[in-house]
């Protein structure tokens, strides 16, 4: 038995006694945290990491932004939230500033009035979301004093804006703060960056990081497993948090495939009116733009021998396995195009409240995504139930 496999068997039995708990994700809009939808499941968690630079840039005010006010909301109404931010530095082509820079500077300030607004609210706060993505590879990189820039940044970040602000609000409880969130753990390429495994190793020698955030879309359970055993292997038995998790990889994977390509597809086709021969992503195109039922939603995705049937349950016990203590899924719809083509993402399969793929219902209220409710109502139980 090597020593990565007695790891995850101490871990199995350090977890079986923690809550593995479930939320709700909002992704980069708190604005669209809606209060009658998450009335309709059992959730207790709401997570959301807006834009940085949309008030760094100035488009938008911390003091006044409606979106930071959805999440001091969902506080008052009794929602645990997890928060953080997002840094596009990739996006906007630019690198991380060195210490002490002017540009350091306004970014920290930035941060710092956000959490002016916000600050008493966190339950969780996690320093970034998918560095590994939004840097700039030059920064996930050591450089040629042997640093990592991100690394260093994340680090200043904790330093400088997260524990003086809690240390200075004395009667503020200060959140569990998570660095991450990390997505393609599965990849060769990814595990061998510094930028990576510095912040894992970060979130292990740091004491004052409650553990390391991880996010999981893949294909199949073996990339979910080959993530969190990579993550575990540096990190053995600080909690980890899952912000997002879908199968979006695997959906992608067949957005060119034909209706037809099987006697169940072939079935499909028939009974609601369309040629074997159309792509799948020509059905989203529909499905985006004229909107389906959520009983020929669910049909298509039955008719698909690729999609795996209650894989939510299949997510809920790698958490349990790999020490996740919380973790939050995709709840309404957000990006929906109604034009896609074969390389399109296929975020607007996820949502548990799919608006802008399924028609709404007679009384003008929108249906939760048969494919997802009653497993996600299940594992959210469960995690409330420890």
């Amino acid at each position: 038995m090597n020593k990565l496999t007695i790891l995850v068997l101490l871990l199995g039995l350090q977890t079986s006694l923690l809550a593995q708990e479930i939320g709700a994700n909002f992704n980069h809009d708190p604005e669209i945290i809606d209060f009658d939808y998450l009335k309709k499941t059992p959730v207790e968690w709401v997570r959301t990491t807006p834009y940085i630079f949309q008030y760094i840039n100035g488009t938008k005010n911390a003091a006044t932004e409606p979106g930071l006010g959805k999440v001091i909301a969902a506080k008052r109404k009794g929602y645990k939230v997890a928060f953080g931010f997002r840094w596009d530095f990739r996006k906007f082509n630019l690198n991380i500033p060195a210490p002490n820079s002017d540009t350091e500077k306004k970014y920290f300030e930035t941060a710092k009035q956000i959490l002016d607004r916000v600050g008493p609210y966190i339950d969780v706060f996690k320093l970034g979301n998918e560095p590994n993505l939004e840097t700039k590879e030059e920064d996930l990189q050591k450089n040629s004093e042997g640093i990592v820039p991100l690394i260093r940044f994340m680090e200043r970040l904790l330093s400088l804006v997260v524990e003086p602000w809690y240390n200075s609000h004395k009667t503020v409880k200060r959140p569990d703060v998570y660095v991450g969130s990390l997505p393609r753990l599965f990849m060769k390429e990814e595990q061998e960056k510094p930028g990576v495994r510095g912040l894992i190793e970060f979130a292990q020698q740091d004491k004052r990081l409650k553990g390391l955030s991880v996010h999981l879309h893949i294909t199949d359970s073996l990339e979910m497993e080959a993530a969190l055993k990579f993550a575990r292997s540096i990190m053995p038995t600080k909690p980890i948090i899952v912000p997002e998790f879908s199968l979006f990889r695997l959906y992608n994977k067949h957005n060119a495939d034909q209706l037809g390509d099987s006697e169940a597809g072939i079935t499909f086709a028939k009974k609601y009116g369309y040629a074997s021969e159309m792509k799948l992503y020509e059905w989203y195109s529909k499905a985006n733009s004229e909107q389906v039922s959520p009983e020929e939603w669910k049909a298509f995705f039955d008719s698909r021998s690729w999609f795996p049937q209650h894989f939510m349950l299949t997510y809920y016990r790698y958490f349990q396995q790999y020490g996740v203590v919380l973790a939050t899924y995709g709840y309404l719809s957000q990006d929906a195009p109604k034009n896609m083509k074969p390389d399109s993402p296929t975020w607007f399969i996820n949502p548990i409240f799919p608006f802008k793929s399924l028609k709404a219902l007679p009384d003008g209220s929108h249906p939760a995504n048969p494919l997802w409710i009653d497993d996600f109502i299940t594992i959210v139980n469960r995690g409330k139930a420890k």
